[in-house]
């Protein structure tokens, strides 16, 4: 069960992005879940910046003190280049779902900054999550592509989301008030 933050606000909202071969390949498989007739992967990734943009970068952390903690400008680009820290806004995680024939169906990005809250894998589908701070953005993946979510109400008064005996249980403010959605043929359906 994945507990949002009190104040925070829930969406169905996670559009899917377009990546490069280049930064797929940069990056290595952590998890791998079944997808009805493909699998979803979550990759994680390094550093992507060049030396130069990256020297460029530490003096800006330097500068405006965003650098974490144990990182000064003496060790920064070392330690980037190792991998110990990613800048604000680089691609952390990349979640591809595939075909059976390995074809890419969806990517989403994780970007620094963000975390990947859920990733969890319930009848012919996945639900992934990613968000930070105030706000958690969803999707609902299967091989045909995105599941598209009934209009839910104020993303202000969610307050949980999970998977619960194969289906997304959405709980409001009050807690009282949930909404169970099931995967259709092309979009998410609510029942109760």
């Amino acid at each position: 069960m994945i507990l949002l933050p009190l104040l925070a606000a829930a969406a169905f909202d996670l559009a899917p992005v377009r990546v490069t071969g280049d930064q797929v390949r940069r990056c290595i498989v952590d998890e791998t879940l079944p997808l009805g007739r493909g699998t979803v992967e979550k990759r994680s990734c390094g550093p992507s910046l060049d030396a130069e943009t990256a020297r460029k970068r530490c003096k800006e952390g330097v500068r405006h003190n965003t650098l974490p903690p144990g990182i000064w400008e003496e060790n920064c680009l070392d330690e980037y280049t190792r991998g110990h820290f990613l800048f604000r806004g680089e691609i952390k995680e990349l979640i591809i779902a595939r075909r059976k024939d390995g074809s890419a169906v969806l990517v989403f990005k994780v970007p620094e900054g963000d975390h990947l809250t859920t990733f969890q894998h319930f009848a012919d589908a996945v639900l992934i999550g990613i968000g930070g701070g105030k706000s958690f953005h969803y999707a609902v993946a299967t091989t045909r592509g995105v599941l598209k979510a009934p209009y839910l109400g104020d993303p202000e008064e969610i307050r949980d989301v999970s998977v619960i005996g194969g289906r997304i249980r959405v709980t409001g403010r009050a807690r009282a008030m949930y909404i169970d959605l099931v995967p259709g043929t092309d979009q998410l359906l609510i029942r109760k």
